[in-house]
């Protein structure tokens, strides 16, 4: 290796700069900044983000997950965690739900599916890294078509007024 060359080996090593990237709406009211997904174990990491009032609706840990809360929030089976608290969720852990009271932010560390309930306590869906790897493409899906329909606004006027300039 070359003196003062760094070299980063291939599996998959990184570095997210969070403030850069965009928050995704997961469709269940929760925002997420995907950090990591690793389809080789299935586990993957994010910072979510949910808003006053928002509830994760009944599901059982089918992989085990922990969480950092960096600020606000949240009550779940195991009390009520805050800024700076620490929780870790054991696989088969079960929640009846769980509620954020304030605004949080917190980094999770999922690390296998979630199976969320039904009315009859049932798992009806499955959150898994491919789920989420398919939140993350259809964000990037939406910023680009959002990206080019503003480039296209950008350019339209342009030409309309060299048209009209030829025209007179």
């Amino acid at each position: 290796m070359a003196k003062g060359k760094q070299v980063f080996d291939p599996l998959d090593a990184a570095l997210v700069r969070t403030d850069e990237e965009e928050w995704i709406q997961s469709g269940d009211g929760n925002q997420f900044k995907v950090l990591r997904i690793s389809k080789e174990t299935g586990a993957w990491s994010a910072l979510i983000k949910a808003d006053k009032g928002q509830v994760n609706p009944p599901h059982t840990h089918l992989g085990a997950a922990d969480f950092y809360v960096i600020s606000g929030g949240f009550d779940y089976r195991g009390g009520s965690a805050r800024a700076g608290d620490w929780v870790y969720e054991p696989a088969g852990a079960v929640h009846e739900a769980t509620s954020h009271p304030v605004d949080t932010l917190y980094l999770a560390n999922v690390y296998g599916p979630v199976g969320f309930h039904d009315e009859n306590g049932n798992i009806a869906h499955v959150l898994d890294w491919r789920t989420i790897q398919i939140m993350v493409d259809e964000a990037k899906k939406k910023r680009a078509k959002s990206k080019a329909k503003r480039s296209t606004k950008k350019r339209a006027p342009a030409k309309t007024t060299r048209s009209r300039r030829k025209a007179a």
